[in-house]
């Protein structure tokens, strides 16, 4: 295992080579506000920001595939975003069935992901939106019903804006001479087929397949932590099991590095808006925090310290402007039992010497 300054280093260093960070940023920040604001029209409050983060998701998604790729990716991946939330909310004050069912949307989006690159955004944003889901049906009264109606606005605000954010590159590529973004061939095959082959072998080869192996932690150590948080309803609890589930990884130093990583981003967003808030006026605050969340969004699979530190900040922003600390004390509280939980789920079912060299999934 590397120095600790180096797993560090490594940790909060971002991806500065995937193309479409800041149109993915821009699309996120669009659907948030477009998602959101179509279901409050339409009488959904209580759905409102559900439908503002399957847009924001699902645009993201979209924002980054190729149009080439669009119909085996982005569609796909949009679905998955959107059924999340209807899927989390079945389970919601039945502790037994939400552990079930995380069980089985942990399994099978983890295994997806052994496809690249089609299954690996799809079970990475498919999976990233149950949890969030699954967090919004314990601290936010949402019926079923309006949680299916918020996907599907939210899908079609994805699509609406990752066209528009499309068309406004065709114009920069046309008329500003800008440099048109690599146009991959399609993809061989229908998304099915390659599918159910990726995750048939990961399946059958479990014992050292990488994506099978995070998919057994995911399900033995989240599932039931899942139906603990049901009875439990706990916020601090809840963004535990989303940093448990998105720093838990095939090899142990892959999952420090994505502790290390979470923990400085949140530690620099605590340290940053509160220093901020000292010096600078209400407005200037709010404004920094939507800026950093662009941010944070915009690095999405790419970067947990940038990610977390960006998205960290609008929490910890919202607990300053309302003159408390517990956002910020809550949010390191859940980044160091989250952190721990990933960690145990991770020793608890140890990767066979062979593996060393595996990929990493997201």
């Amino acid at each position: 295992m590397a120095p600790f300054g180096d797993q560090l280093r490594r940790a909060v260093a971002a991806n500065e080579d995937a193309p479409r960070v800041w149109s993915a940023g821009v699309c996120a920040l669009v659907g948030i506000g477009v998602g959101s604001g179509i279901a409050a029209a339409v009488g959904l409050q209580d759905a409102a920001l559900p439908a503002g983060f399957v847009a924001a998701l699902a645009g993201v998604g979209g924002a980054l595939v190729p149009r080439s790729w669009t119909r085996q990716v982005a569609v796909p991946a949009g679905i998955a975003v959107a059924v999340a939330p209807p899927l989390a909310l079945l389970g919601e004050g039945r502790p037994w069935v939400a552990c079930v069912l995380a069980a089985a949307v942990f399994a099978i989006g983890t295994l997806a992901q052994a496809d690249a690159p089609t299954g690996s955004l799809v079970g990475a944003l498919g999976s990233t939106a149950y949890v969030l889901s699954v967090g919004m049906a314990l601290v936010r009264d949402v019926s079923l019903w309006h949680a299916l109606w918020a996907g599907v606005i939210g899908l079609g605000t994805a699509a609406l804006v990752t066209a528009g954010t499309r068309a406004v590159r065709g114009w920069l590529v046309r008329h500003r001479g800008a440099a048109p973004g690599p146009e991959l061939p399609r993809l061989p095959g229908s998304f099915a087929t390659r599918l159910g082959a990726s995750m048939s072998s990961a399946a059958h080869d479990w014992r050292s397949h990488p994506f099978a192996r995070l998919a057994v932690r995911r399900v033995l150590v989240l599932a039931p932590l899942v139906a603990i948080l049901e009875a439990w309803r706990d916020p601090v609890a809840l963004y535990s099991l989303i940093v448990a589930f998105s720093v838990t990884q095939p090899l142990a130093g892959d999952t420090l590095e994505r502790v290390l990583a979470r923990t400085a981003g949140v530690i620099g967003a605590i340290i940053v808006t509160v220093a901020l808030s000292v010096v600078a006026p209400d407005w200037v605050v709010a404004l920094f925090a939507v800026l950093a969340m662009v941010t944070g969004l915009a690095y999405l699979l790419r970067s947990p310290f940038v990610t977390a530190l960006g998205t960290t900040v609008l929490t910890v922003a919202t607990g300053v402007l309302a003159g408390t600390s517990t956002a910020a004390g809550g949010r390191l509280l859940a980044t160091l039992a989250g952190g721990a939980v990933g960690v145990l789920a991770t020793l608890l079912v140890p990767a066979p010497p062979a593996t060393t060299g595996a990929p990493q999934p997201s």
